[in-house]
């Protein structure tokens, strides 16, 4: 996906997320239910991330972006990845063909989450 087709827009150096925003509606639920969910899923986390990343491709350095949806346990220091999307398709067939580089991503994940957990307490 074109970075240009993402939700972050470059205005005069400063990032405009209101054009592309929308308000979420409100949900009416059964509280019954809610507080069962919340137990279930009370060390679940669900963030999403942004990545810039440098990558060699046609014999120059290049560069783009990474957006992660994942979702983090807290209790066993999980990362399930929902989504991910590249603004450059080479970024993708790069990151394919180099786990180390994806083993990187997911060590930078947890790492960071850990230091908010630790920062937490």
């Amino acid at each position: 996906m074109p970075i240009h087709e993402t939700c972050f827009e470059d205005n005069e150096r400063y990032l405009c997320y209101d054009e592309h925003t929308t308000l979420l509606p409100k949900i009416v639920s059964n509280t019954k239910k809610v507080k069962k969910i919340a137990k279930l899923n009370s060390n679940i986390i669900r963030l999403y991330d942004l990545i810039a990343i440098k990558f060699p491709g046609e014999g120059e350095l290049l560069s783009g972006f990474i957006t992660i949806k994942y979702r983090y346990n807290s209790k066993n220091g999980i990362i399930t990845y929902s989504d991910v999307k590249y603004s450059d398709k080479r970024m993708e067939k790069y990151l394919e063909d180099n786990p180390n580089v994806i083993r990187n991503i997911d060590s930078y994940l947890k790492n960071k989450m850990l230091e908010s957990e630790l920062k937490s307490h």
